[in-house]
C-alpha cells in the first residue's frame, strides 16, 4: 500500500493527470472485486451439488482435494481429477471434480489447494483458469468409492469426477469404437442376442431386449484424439469381447454426450477368453466337418463395398482364410460367401494342398462358370479322406439362388455315408424393400423372416426327397442361416426332428457372431435323428466374432494371421460316422441336458442321475436342492414354487458343476 500511495501522490499533483487517476482507481476497484468475488473454502461436493450443473458456474472458488488420476500430455484430455478426502456423506452429490490444466505437475495422492473458475464444459462440471495453486502434501491414500453397478437403477451424475471401484466382474461386450475412440463397452454380463435364448415376441424376449438396452459402462483411454496402438490392447494387439476385468478402479467423466470411466492406472488387467490357435475338443471323431462364412472371399477386386476392393486386400483376405482353414483342419468344408464359379475354390484348394503334407484337397464343381462378385455356397473336401457320392443338388426354389446345396459324402475308411447341406439364407438387410409376409414384424426376427422359413422348409424337403437318391438317411445341415436359435426358421428344423447341436452340447453359451455387442449364433449345425446319434461334439472356433474389425483384411490394424478372417466364427462338428455314440461315455458336462430352457410347466434333466440339482435365483438365493434319481427326470415348476422369471439350475456331479439359465413363463 505504501508504494501504491506514493504512486497516487505523484499523479495527484497535476490536473493533467486527473483522467489517469480515474483509470488507476478503476483498475484497483476491479482487482479488489475480483479477489472479493472468489468464493473461499468451497468443498468439492458443494461445487458439484446435486444437479446436473453447478450453482457456482462462472465463479472463482478456492477448494482442495486429493489428486486421484492424472491425464496430461501425449494427446490426453489435459487435466487431472481431485476428490474430497472425506466427502460430505450425501449420496446425491459427487465428491470429485476435473481440473483442466496441462501445466501443473501433480501425481495421484497429492493433496492440492487451488483457486479456479467453475464451468460447465459440454455438461461436465470442471475447474479451469487456475489463479492459485499449491501442493500441500504427497502420497495420501486415494479415496476410492466402492460401488456395485446396478444397471436397472443407476445415476452416473452423483459419481462425476470421482474415483470408483467396481465390485463386480465386468465383461467386454463391444469393441467397435476401440481404435477410433479408444473405447470399450463393458457390462455386468455378456449380452446375448435375445432371440438366441427366447422365442420371438415372448415376454422373455422383451425382458432380454430391455435388459440389453440398459446403461453399459464405457471405459475410455482418456485420449482426446486417435491413438495407435490402442492403449487397451494386449500383447497380441487385440482386446476381445467376452474378456473380463475385476475390481476396476476408474474415474467417472462426462464426454461426447455420455458418461465414461477412465482407468486410474494403466494397463488394465483383463483376463479370460484368450486367443486360441486350435478349436475346442469335439470328441473321438473319425470325420471332421466345418461350416464357414468367408465374408465375401473373392479372386477379383470389388469396388461396391462387398469384399476386397483392391489387390492388397485380396491377398490379405486369402492369407487369413487359408491360415484359418489350416488351423481348423477339417475333412469337409461347407463354405458360404465365396465367389461364384470355380476360380475361388481352385485357388483355395491349391493353397491348402501347398501347405498340407500328405493331404489332398479338392472341391465339388457345381457347373457354374461365373467369376463375379456374387457369392454362393460350395464344398471343399479332402479327397484322400472322403468321396462325393453322386451329384450335387442345388435348392433354388426359395430365397437367393445358388446358396443352398446338398451333397452326400462317403468316408473312405469304412464306406459310411452322410448327406451334408450347406446353406446361406436370406439376410436381415434391405428391410425397406420387404413387404407382405417378409415385412419386419418387430418381433426380433427382422425382415424376410418368411423367406427364411420357406428356405428352411425347402432344405428339409430336399433332404427327405433325396434319401433314396443318396441311399442314406443321415443328414447334417450347416451354414449361415441368418436366424438365431429360437427364431422361426430354426424352429422349423427342430419341429421336423432335427437337433440343434449347439444347444445340445453347449446349452445357452454357444455363439458364432457378435452384433452391436450381442452374442448369438447365426451359423448352425443341425442334425436329423440318425445323424445326431453319430455326433461326438460341436464347437464354434472363436477366431473372428470376438475380435475387433480393425484386424480384418481391410482394417487399419491388419494382422497377417487367421484372427478376424471373417465376421463369423467357423463351426466345427465331430462325427463318428457309422457308429452310434454312447452318450454315457461322454464327460458329465457334455452329456447332461436341461430341457427346455424356456419353461412353462416343467423342465427335464437328462443324463445326470445321482447328481445333485440346485435351483438359484439370479441374486444367489438357493431355492431348491435334491438328487437326480433317473436318467430322464422331470421337475415341476409349480412344485418348486418358481414364479415367472429367470433362474440358475446347477448340477453337481463327477467333480464338475454345470450351470444353465432357465426362463419360467
Amino acid at each position: 500500500m505504501k508504494n501504491i500511495s506514493r504512486f497516487l501522490f505523484i499523479f495527484a499533483g497535476s490536473k493533467s493527470n486527473f483522467f489517469s487517476m480515474k483509470n488507476i482507481f478503476l483498475f484497483l476497484f476491479l482487482s479488489s472485486f475480483s479477489v472479493l468475488s472468489a468464493q473461499s473454502n468451497v468443498t468439492i461436493p458443494n461445487i458439484q451439488g446435486s444437479g446436473n450443473s453447478s450453482s457456482y458456474s462462472g465463479q472463482q472458488v478456492a477448494t482442495s482435494g486429493i489428486v486421484t488420476a492424472v491425464y496430461i500430455g501425449g494427446g490426453m484430455i489435459n487435466g487431472f481429477f481431485i476428490q474430497d478426502a472425506a466427502g460430505d456423506g450425501n449420496s446425491a452429490t459427487s465428491d470429485g471434480v476435473f481440473v483442466y490444466s496441462s501445466s501443473k505437475s501433480v501425481a495421484p495422492g497429492d493433496l492440492v489447494q487451488l483457486t479456479a473458475r467453475v464451468s460447465e464444459y459440454n455438461n461436465r462440471t470442471q475447474l479451469s483458469d487456475i489463479t492459485g495453486f499449491q501442493v500441500m502434501s504427497t502420497n495420501n491414500t486415494l479415496p476410492a468409492v466402492k460401488i456395485v453397478y446396478d444397471i436397472y437403477n443407476w445415476d452416473w451424475e452423483k459419481y462425476e469426477g470421482m474415483l470408483v471401484e467396481f465390485q463386480q466382474t465386468l465383461y467386454v461386450n463391444n469393441t467397435y469404437n476401440l481404435q477410433q475412440y479408444g473405447e470399450l463397452e463393458l457390462g455386468i454380463r455378456r449380452k446375448p442376442s435375445p432371440t438366441n435364448l427366447a422365442l420371438p415376441a415372448s415376454s422373455e424376449y422383451s425382458a432380454l431386449v430391455s435388459e440389453n438396452a440398459l446403461r453399459p459402462v464405457y471405459i475410455d483411454d482418456a485420449y482426446s484424439s486417435y491413438t495407435y496402438p490402442v492403449i487397451f490392447a494386449d500383447e497380441n494387439g487385440t482386446r476381445r469381447t467376452g474378456e473380463r476385468v475385476d475390481r476396476l478402479q476408474a474415474v467417472v467423466d462426462y464426454v461426447n454426450s455420455k458418461y465414461v470411466v477412465y482407468p486410474a492406472r494403466f494397463p488394465v488387467q483383463f483376463y479370460g477368453n484368450p486367443r486360441k490357435t486350435t478349436h475346442d475338443d469335439i470328441g473321438n471323431y473319425n470325420l471332421k466337418v466345418c461350416g464357414f462364412n468367408l465374408e465375401y472371399y473373392l479372386t477379383t477386386p470389388n469396388s461396391s463395398g462387398m469384399g476386397p476392393s483392391n489387390q492388397t486386400e485380396l491377398e490379405r483376405q486369402h492369407t487369413k482364410i487359408v491360415d484359418a482353414m489350416l488351423a481348423i483342419d477339417a475333412d469337409v468344408y461347407g463354405l458360404v460367401e465365396i465367389e461364384q464359379g470355380q476360380q475361388a475354390l481352385t485357388k483355395l484348394s491349391q493353397a491348402l494342398n501347398a501347405a498340407s503334407s500328405g493331404k489332398s484337397f479338392s472341391f465339388v464343381n457345381d457347373g457354374g462358370s461365373v467369376n463375379g462378385t456374387y457369392t454362393k455356397a460350395a464344398y471343399l473336401y479332402r479327397s484322400d479322406k472322403v468321396t462325393p457320392y453322386k451329384s450335387l443338388k442345388s435348392i433354388n426354389s426359395e430365397g437367393p439362388a445358388n446358396r443352398k446345396k446338398l451333397q452326400a459324402f462317403t468316408l473312405k475308411s469304412n464306406n459310411e455315408r452322410f448327406m451334408f447341406g450347406i446353406n446361406h439364407f436370406k439376410a436381415k438387410s434391405g428391410c425397406s424393400s420387404a413387404s407382405g409376409a417378409d415385412a419386419d414384424k418387430n418381433d426380433g426376427q427382422s425382415c424376410y423372416n418368411a423367406t427364411r422359413v420357406d428356405e428352411a422348409k425347402a432344405v428339409i424337403a430336399a433332404i427327405n426327397s433325396n434319401k433314396a437318391f443318396y441311399d442314406d438317411q443321415d443328414a447334417l445341415v450347416m451354414g449361415d442361416l441368418n436366424a438365431y436359435a429360437m427364431e422361426d426358421p430354426i424352429q422349423a428344423f427342430v419341429q421336423a426332428g432335427f437337433t440343434d447341436l449347439h444347444r445340445q452340447f453347449h446349452a445357452d453359451s454357444a455363439y458364432s457372431y457378435v452384433y452391436r455387442g450381442e452374442a448369438g449364433y447365426l451359423d448352425h449345425a443341425l442334425a436329423n435323428e440318425s445323424m445326431t446319434r453319430q455326433i461326438t461334439g460341436v464347437t464354434a472356433f472363436h477366431i473372428n466374432a470376438d475380435e475387433p474389425s480393425i484386424f480384418e483384411y481391410s482394417g487399419s490394424a491388419y494382422q497377417p494371421n487367421m484372427f478376424r478372417s471373417s465376421d463369423h466364427d467357423p463351426v466345427v462338428v465331430g462325427i463318428r460316422l457309422g457308429d452310434n455314440v454312447n452318450v454315457n461315455s461322454l464327460p458329465f458336462e457334455e452329456k447332461v441336458q436341461i430341457l427346455p430352457t424356456i419353461v412353462d410347466t416343467y423342465f427335464r434333466v437328462q443324463h445326470a442321475e445321482n447328481a445333485y440339482i440346485q435351483v438359484y435365483s439370479l441374486n444367489g438365493i438357493k431355492l431348491f436342492q435334491d438328487v437326480v434319481r433317473s436318467a430322464d427326470q422331470e421337475f415341476s415348476v409349480s412344485s418348486l414354487g418358481l414364479i415367472p422369471g429367470a433362474y440358475v439350475v446347477r448340477l453337481l456331479g463327477e467333480n464338475t458343476i454345470v450351470s444353465r439359465i432357465i426362463f419360467v413363463k
